[in-house]
């Protein structure tokens, strides 16, 4: 579908779930709405969490295909400024448009056997990091595991035992979604519309019906209450 053929059908819906008796919403506003359905979309599929089989992004075919245009992959560099890091530790500056990180691997530099060995790298909290920094059974380990903190929206912190460095920092990733705009003049998330939906045609009429729920809810609390809850049975 079009972003037009998207707003008729959530006009149709909108007016069906409530009855024809709730306030009309700007070409604008649905733009926003549609974009933000876009993004519960895709939340819910990135996450097992987010669906009621709890299928994460690769454990179908449809959920892989689903996303499949926002998935991307970079090798990442470290950060010119490293001021603050902490011990063992280095910056790495994320991709202009990362959103979800689907997968991270790093390449491991080191005088002994394990020089070229690629582990994978296990994303830690900051209270983790204190908790377990001096401990020698919890640390990194250069034939296992790499640790990584998140220290902005922009960068990374990867943390090794000292004893080897990283020559190559892979990730996967999915980037933020195209805002969908049904209309010229109307610019959402700084991008000019008209704007299609870049994701599958497969996704669209969910994500009208997302969209809907999400109106619903900011005309009648309630209505989003129940519609929530359908949602997340999967009806």
């Amino acid at each position: 579908m079009t972003a037009t053929e998207m707003q008729e059908l959530f006009l149709i819906e909108y007016d069906r779930v409530t009855n024809f008796d709730a306030p009309g919403y700007t070409d604008k506003e649905i733009s926003e709405i549609l974009s933000a359905a876009q993004e519960q979309l895709v939340f819910h599929t990135y996450s097992p969490l987010g669906n009621k089989h709890h299928e994460g992004l690769e454990e179908t075919e449809l959920t892989t295909a689903d996303l499949q245009e926002l998935v991307s992959e970079d090798d990442l560099t470290a950060s010119i400024s490293q001021t603050g890091v902490l011990t063992n530790g280095e910056f790495y500056d994320l991709p202009s448009d990362h959103w979800l990180t689907l997968l991270e691997l790093v390449t491991v530099s080191s005088d002994d056997c394990f020089d070229g060995n690629i582990v994978k790298v296990k994303p830690i909290t900051h209270d983790e990091y204190s908790i377990n920094k001096d401990n020698p059974f919890k640390k990194p380990e250069v034939n296992e595991v790499t640790w990584r903190l998140t220290n902005s929206g922009e960068r990374f912190e990867l943390i090794t035992d000292g004893d080897y460095t990283i020559s190559k920092y892979t990730m996967r990733y999915l980037a933020k979604p195209t805002p969908i705009i049904t209309a010229g003049g109307i610019t959402v998330d700084g991008v000019d519309g008209p704007q299609d939906c870049i994701l599958k045609d497969t996704t669209h009429r969910r994500i009208v019906l997302y969209a809907v729920r999400i109106a619903a809810g900011i005309t009648d609390p309630e209505m989003y209450q129940i519609k929530t809850i359908e949602q997340q049975s999967g009806n």
